[in-house]
């Protein structure tokens, strides 16, 4: 793709028949046309004239501010994802990223169109994943094609669902940055593109700065937030992090400073989430005593535009959905002197306990 423009310039250059300033003026449309050279529009706007522009849209269409990503924590938390935002997720390996943002591209696509960009697995592994998340069945046992009589239904029923879907995968060899911006420009065009999901960000790379992956890292991380900004769409992207994670001490939360090759992928991004698991490292229960078995927290590290938080989750034990995590009945505790003034009522039975249900 990067290559591709060099046919057009020589077919320029060498006709005889161009005058000077034609020869410049068609040479600077076809490094336009290539995102070779950047537009350059100096004009700039009255503070008056952007709030009235943002209060007649933001009258006309609350709703359009925030795309509800199906996690109500989330949502109710954060608001959900916003046109215009570059959003990270990192983690460490195996800690269910992929099945995170396909939960979130499945949800949203229910609603929005939605692209999911794959770098590390091929269509067809990410469409068992899909899969997965909709039927709750493994996507081991889905390639394996070893279903049950009742799994067997549920995947019958699959192709209906999937239909419904604005669900669009793309999959490449290449993965160069220019190319990725000409891919996301042609789906907002053709199919109304609402979020754009990357996985992972070190797997895409430029021509620039190839001796140097650090400002490589730092030159896609901006931009995919140009590319958010200029199509007025959201940029989900997952990264990994470093093994400093691993090195360190104690419950191994990770920090911003764990964002892997590149501090300008904290410095660009309007959130970073981190996902964690702290069975992942053998933390069982937490400090009151909480169990941790199939618990994931989104820690929302940066956030430009609101405060900061975490979501808990529970995703199940194949990591096809993530649902809101209850809170434990020992999670709130009662006065002392309150308990005594509570009299047991003989005529009531106990209560019988019972599981999260997934």
């Amino acid at each position: 793709m990067e290559k591709d423009f060099l046919p057009h310039l020589k077919r320029i250059i060498e006709n005889p028949h161009n005058e000077q300033g034609v020869l410049m003026e068609q040479v600077r449309k076809i490094l336009l046309e290539y995102d070779i050279i950047e537009r350059n529009d100096y004009t700039s706007k009255k503070v008056s004239d952007v709030f009235k522009d943002y209060s007649t849209k933001h009258r006309a269409d609350k709703s359009s501010q925030f795309i509800q990503t199906g996690l109500s924590q989330y949502d109710d938390k954060v608001g959900g994802l916003i046109p215009g935002e570059f959003v990270v997720i990192g983690a460490r390996p195996a800690m269910g990223k992929t099945h995170l943002i396909v939960n979130m591209a499945v949800n949203i696509s229910k609603a929005h169109p939605v692209l999911y960009y794959s770098l590390e697995i091929s269509e067809m592994m990410l469409t068992s994943r899909i899969a997965a998340a909709i039927t709750k069945i493994p996507t081991n046992i889905i390639l394996s094609s070893e279903l049950n009589e009742k799994q067997e239904a549920s995947m019958l029923k699959l192709s209906d669902e999937i239909e419904k879907l604005k669900l669009y995968i793309y999959e490449r060899n290449s993965n160069s940055m220019s190319g990725f911006k000409a891919m996301c420009r042609e789906h907002v065009k053709d199919f109304g593109i609402k979020v754009v999901f990357v996985d992972y960000l070190q797997l895409l790379n430029s021509s620039r700065y190839r001796n140097n992956r650090e400002l490589e890292i730092g030159y896609i991380s901006r931009e995919l937030k140009n590319i958010a900004r200029e199509l007025n769409i959201c940029v989900v992207a997952t990264s990994q992090l470093s093994r400093s994670v691993e090195q360190r001490g104690g419950d191994k939360r990770p920090i911003l400073s764990d964002l892997r090759e590149s501090g300008s992928i904290e410095q660009d991004a309007d959130k970073v989430f981190f996902l964690y698991r702290p069975e992942y490292y053998g933390l069982l229960e937490d400090e009151e005593g909480n169990s941790n078995q199939y618990l994931s927290e989104l820690i929302l590290a940066k956030n430009r535009n609101g405060a900061l938080t975490t979501i808990r989750l529970k995703h199940d034990p194949y990591f096809t959905s993530f649902v809101p995590l209850d809170e434990q009945p020992n999670s709130f505790s009662i006065p002392k002197n309150r308990m005594d003034q509570i009299e047991p009522d003989k005529n009531s039975e106990p209560e019988s306990e019972c599981e999260y249900p997934f």
